[in-house]
């Protein structure tokens, strides 16, 4: 990230501290959503990184997108051949649509590129990845028509980009300790799962049948909206259900 000063920077710090104290994500999503609107973005989708199987709206944190555009990307599925999507994974320097070349991408991803331009005026776009340790995590994709296309721009969005994904994740961590509320019942359950107990073994130490050993795994996967119980072990001790 480029250094930056001035107007630029105050702008940054201002929105940085107003990310700090807020208490939503809503809220955080209006406060990135008025701050690119000041360099002339009025289009902002920010996705997460939640599993490369995750439907694309279940990776938003926000869009603020045309409602004709938003219903076409979704009932045509542009997510999997938009080639901003890709680039937004793989490379950590923030970059404008323009630097992707369309002479290098399929010919429906050039299509998708042409209708955002021509029919709904995203004519400039601008991407502010995310990547941490474990690789990419968010990215912030933003389009308008007439933007501020400098330096001190990029630096200052790309700033707030970082501080508002890091707010974002905490309180969607807050919003799902409080959504997964296991029983106490649930939690000795997939704790001597955790251990390595078969449902005959907690069966036997809690001095319930083994149906309803099953039955209360079961309950919890559901609830950790996990697919395995490994999976459901995982989760659990993520969120600090239960401890290993």
């Amino acid at each position: 990230m480029g250094s930056f000063k001035g107007k630029h920077f105050q702008t940054a710090l201002s929105a940085i501290e107003s990310i700090a104290n807020a208490a939503s994500m809503s809220a955080v999503g209006d406060i990135v959503a008025a701050t690119v609107k000041s360099f002339g973005y009025n289009h902002v989708c920010f996705l997460a990184s939640t599993g490369v199987h995750q439907p694309f709206e279940d990776r938003v944190l926000l869009k603020v997108w045309p409602k004709p555009w938003a219903e076409q990307y979704s009932a045509s599925n542009f997510y999997a051949s938009d080639p901003v999507a890709p680039r937004i994974r793989r490379q950590p320097e923030l970059f404008t649509w323009s630097d992707i070349r369309l002479d290098e991408v399929s010919p429906i991803s050039r299509t998708i590129m042409e209708i955002a331009s021509v029919d709904y005026g995203l004519k400039f776009g601008l991407c502010a990845p995310v990547h941490g340790m474990n690789g990419y995590q968010a990215g912030l994709s933003l389009a308008g028509y007439e933007v501020e296309n400098t330096e001190d721009a990029h630096g200052a969005i790309e700033l707030v980009t970082m501080y508002a994904f890091n707010r974002f994740a905490t309180l969607r961590s807050h919003q799902r300790a409080k959504l997964i509320a296991l029983t106490l019942r649930e939690r000795e359950v997939v704790s001597w799962v955790a251990a390595g107990k078969t449902a005959w073994d907690t069966s036997v130490i809690l001095g319930i049948s083994e149906d309803t050993v099953n039955k209360t795994v079961t309950a919890a996967m559901h609830k950790l909206n996990a697919h395995t119980r490994a999976q459901a072990v995982a989760e659990a001790i993520t969120q600090g259900l239960i401890a290993f």
